[in-house]
C-alpha cells in the first residue's frame, strides 16, 4: 500500500478528541505510512484544505474533520481501496450517534434531527479520500467563493468529470455537539452556501429546484414540516412547527443572499 497523507484543518479543536483522533490515526490497520498534516493557520476551510494539499507529497490524501472518529482500525484501509484501483475519490459514510445527539440542548437537538442516522454524502471532506493530481487539475477547493459551505459540492461537481468518485463500506463518526446559536448559523451557512452553488451550475446541482422551493418564504415552510422524522423526536417534536418557520426564513435569507452575491460569504 502507498503512503497517504491525512489533513486535518484546526480550528479551537477539543483537545480530548483531537487525541482520540489521532490515537485512532494511528492504529489504523494500514500498511502503508501515515503522514497526519494538520493545518491550524486560522484560515478558512478550503484554504486549509489548499494549504494541506500542497504541503503533502504522496499520491494519496485525505480530509479528516477534527471533531469526526474512523468507526474501526479498517476505515483507511477501505477508504483508500478505491483511490488504489483508480478512482479520483472515495467518501465515507457518516454517522451522528443517538447518544450524541440525545444531549443537544431541546432547539439544536430538535433542529438537528433528520442528521441523526448514518448518511452517505455526495462528497463532504469529513473523511474523504483523493488523488492528489485530480485536486490539482480541479484547481483545488475553491476558496474565492465558498467562505465555510459549499465548496465540498463545487469539488463533488469537478471531481465526478475527471473520474470516479467511490462510496465504500467505511464510516466515521461525526462528534461535533451542537447548541441552539450555533445550530442557527450552520443552516444560514449551508443554504447560503447552496444558493451560490445554484447560482453558478444552476441545473447541474442536483435538487436545484428543491432548494429553490425551499427558500422561498411560507411555501418552503411547508417543505420544512413534511419531512421531519416526529416519530424519533416524540412530544418534543411539537417545536418544530415553530422552528420549522424560523427555519424557513433563515434558509430563504442564506439562499437568496448566495445566489444574489454567486458566491458564499456568510
Amino acid at each position: 500500500m502507498k503512503s497517504v497523507s491525512v489533513i486535518m484543518p484546526l480550528h479551537n479543536p477539543n483537545k480530548d478528541l483531537l487525541k482520540r483522533i489521532e490515537k485512532s490515526i494511528k492504529s489504523q490497520g494500514y500498511k502503508g505510512k501515515i503522514i497526519l498534516i494538520k493545518v491550524n493557520k486560522g484560515l478558512g476551510l478550503a484554504d486549509s484544505l489548499n494549504y494541506g494539499i500542497k504541503k503533502a507529497k504522496t499520491e494519496i490524501v485525505v480530509s479528516l474533520h477534527q471533531d469526526c472518529i474512523p468507526a474501526t482500525d479498517k476505515w483507511l484501509k477501505k477508504l483508500v481501496e478505491p483511490i488504489e484501483k483508480g478512482a479520483v475519490a472515495s467518501v465515507s459514510k457518516v454517522e451522528l450517534p443517538y447518544e450524541l445527539w440525545n444531549k443537544f440542548d431541546l432547539v439544536a437537538k430538535v433542529m438537528s434531527a433528520k442528521e441523526q442516522k448514518i448518511e452517505t454524502p455526495l462528497l463532504d471532506e469529513k473523511g474523504c479520500a483523493y488523488r492528489k493530481k485530480a485536486l490539482i487539475k480541479a484547481g483545488l477547493f475553491d476558496n474565492k467563493n465558498f467562505r465555510t459551505a459549499g465548496e465540498d459540492f463545487d469539488m463533488w461537481i469537478k471531481l465526478k468529470k475527471l473520474g470516479e468518485i467511490a462510496y465504500p463500506d467505511c464510516k466515521i463518526i461525526h462528534n461535533h455537539i451542537h447548541a441552539a446559536r450555533n445550530r442557527i448559523k450552520k443552516e444560514i451557512q449551508l443554504s447560503n452556501g447552496f444558493g451560490a452553488l445554484v447560482r453558478i451550475y444552476g441545473r447541474e446541482m442536483p435538487k436545484f429546484w428543491l432548494g429553490i422551493i425551499k427558500a422561498i418564504p411560507i411555501l418552503g415552510w411547508l417543505f420544512f414540516l413534511a419531512n421531519y422524522p416526529y416519530i424519533k423526536v416524540g412530544v418534543s417534536s411539537l417545536l418544530w412547527i415553530p422552528l420549522s418557520l424560523l427555519n424557513n426564513l433563515l434558509y430563504s435569507y442564506g439562499f437568496w443572499k448566495g445566489f444574489i452575491n454567486k458566491r458564499q460569504t456568510i
